[in-house]
């Protein structure tokens, strides 16, 4: 059901951006994704999978001129299993995207977090 989301979603989004972080080292992503509508030609087609360790953080960005809304979705899986999820949105200048991605702290903020069901 997420992953159907997700791609329905990212049809309409002008960007995509999916980062992955190691819970070990939260200051960078250990693998980063950009995906433009403008460069695909068409609606971005995301082939999501979940086998990945660590948390993944999906960016949909919406531009509007000079603005953007943005819809992130943080999963945390563990051996193959999720962990902990969260849906966020914000808000901001197109040439600012960046900086907001690079910078997110609701996302180090989560990376950090003791998921409730760890054991």
């Amino acid at each position: 059901m997420i992953a159907r989301e997700l791609s329905r979603l990212a049809g309409s989004a002008d960007l995509v951006v999916f980062a992955l972080y190691d819970p070990e080292d939260p200051e960078e992503p250990s693998a980063y994704e950009l995906l433009d509508r403008e460069e695909a030609g068409g609606p971005i087609d995301l082939d999501i999978g979940f086998d990945f360790e660590g948390v993944g953080v999906w960016y949909l960005c919406y531009r509007d001129g000079e603005t953007f809304a943005a819809r992130k979705v943080l999963l945390q899986m563990r051996g193959g299993r999720y962990v902990h999820g969260q849906v966020g949105w914000f808000e901001g200048f197109w040439d600012e995207f960046p900086q907001y991605v690079a910078q997110d702290s609701w996302v180090r903020a989560a990376v950090l977090k003791a998921p409730a069901n760890a054991g």
